[in-house]
């Protein structure tokens, strides 16, 4: 049973949510990996899918957003690390008024250095391939992927033999390493390209034909309802005040 205030409210920068909800539109309870996690409602991929009784593995290593996390998605498995193609200690560069641009990645580091402040800190990575053995995870309905210029590490790391999301949403807007050659090595196609991320579909199942863009996300729910314009409306109507931006994010 959907649980949303309203069906059209949308969660995500770039109604992600909705794409994705439009292959998955048979499925009344999957499961997702969210590799870049950043925040559990602020932007989020998974929002819309854990109020409709969805599950999943979140990933952040910035740990006062994985708090957030912890609190709010009881149901999820939460978890404060990294993830590469080893295991290993490396050191994330975190900026506090724009954590949305946090990276492993030193190319992109260099990008934002006209950034005023950020941290350096080390962290514990994984490989994906280990984290979804360790949780002994058998089906994996998407895997979405933001971790600002470390796509390709993070897919080198799984073992596609045993692990194999039916969609993939990955962020295509700054490749440093192609990861497109791996994802056809896999026996991935991409379907749809919404400006900023790519999705792609194991061929090995017929969940691209599945995919219903136009007569879910345009026709059914008209576009959406971004959450924080759903939140205004009703403060609006309520004659209170608009809600405070939320700094922390921003996206370039």
């Amino acid at each position: 049973m959907i649980r949303l205030k309203d069906k059209r409210i949308y969660y995500s920068q770039n109604r992600e949510d909705l794409i994705l909800e439009s292959f998955f539109e048979d499925v009344k309870s999957g499961f997702y990996v969210d590799v870049g996690a950043c925040h559990p409602h602020v932007a989020s991929v998974t929002k819309r899918f854990y109020l409709k009784g969805w599950r999943g593995i979140n990933i952040e290593p910035q740990t006062n957003l994985f708090h957030l996390f912890e609190a709010e998605r009881k149901r999820d498995i939460n978890l404060n690390i990294g993830v590469s193609d080893r295991q290993a200690t490396l050191a994330i560069r975190i900026y506090p008024n724009n954590q949305g641009l946090s990276t492993i990645s030193p190319e992109v580091k260099n990008e934002h250095q006209n950034e005023e402040e950020y941290e350096d800190i080390s962290i514990k990575v994984t490989t994906l391939k280990t984290i979804l053995q360790q949780h002994k995870i058998r089906s994996i309905q998407f895997l979405k992927v933001d971790v600002e210029g470390y796509e390709y590490e993070v897919l080198r790391g799984n073992d596609w033999s045993k692990f194999r999301p039916e969609v993939i949403c990955i962020e295509a807007d700054h490749i440093l390493r192609d990861w497109r050659p791996l994802l056809k090595k896999h026996d991935y196609g991409k379907v749809f390209f919404d400006g900023l991320n790519e999705y792609y579909t194991d061929l090995k199942t017929d969940r691209a034909k599945k995919f219903n863009y136009v007569g879910h996300v345009l026709m059914e729910l008209k576009g959406g309802i971004a959450a924080d314009d759903y939140e205004k409306m009703e403060a609006l109507e309520a004659g209170a005040v608009n809600k405070p931006n939320r700094p922390w994010f921003r996206k370039i």
